[in-house]
């Protein structure tokens, strides 16, 4: 198999986990505990084609919107809808940023993504005030602005939880990968 081919199998495969997962969240009222945020992270730090890293969330994030509109009849809601996007982009971006892979580094860069992540998107939910439709929960008010963040902490606890765990796998897995196709190159050659 060669670099482009595997590129396509892991971006598929990090797509078909992060829908997965996603619907998983919504199907068990397990809110944010996904492993999008932590995907949005590895894409930006490991894809050498970085438009590949921005787009890889946004299809998971489209497709997964897509079955809930089918299936819940909200998959498409407000003008928050754009920031939620706009944070993952902003999560690939950190993830870009990213000079090693070494575990403080996937800790640091988690709670940064999960923290940015929560601040992006609650302020979205206020900020769809401003166009009214049925899904506004808040006054555009600066009142209205705090109990949106106070309201987004339940969701923030399962964000963090999932970004921390999922960017553990994914780095952590792709940790071993690397080093054993490493040795068993050393061991074809031997």
């Amino acid at each position: 198999m060669n670099t482009k081919q595997r590129t396509i199998l892991l971006a598929t495969v990090l797509v078909l986990f992060a829908v997965v997962s996603r619907i998983m969240s919504v199907e068990q009222n397990i809110w944010n505990f996904a492993s999008i945020g932590a995907i949005s992270l590895f894409s930006g730090a490991i894809f050498k084609n970085k438009a590949n890293a921005y787009v890889l969330p946004l299809i998971a994030y489209l497709v997964t919107d897509i079955y809930i509109e089918i299936t819940k009849g909200n998959g498409f809601y407000d003008a928050s809808q754009f920031f939620v996007y706009g944070a993952m982009l902003v999560t690939v971006f950190f993830g870009t940023k990213m000079k090693s892979a070494k575990w403080y580094n996937v800790v640091g860069f988690s709670v940064l993504s999960s923290v940015s992540f929560y601040l992006i998107s609650n302020f979205g939910v206020w900020f769809a005030g401003f166009f009214p439709s049925k899904y506004v929960m808040y006054p555009t008010t600066i009142t209205g602005l705090i109990d949106c963040m106070v309201a987004g902490i339940p969701f923030y606890k399962n964000t963090f939880a999932s970004d921390l765990i999922f960017s553990g796998i994914l780095f952590g897995g792709y940790a071993a990968y690397a080093k054993a196709s490493k040795q068993s190159k050393v061991l074809a050659s031997a």
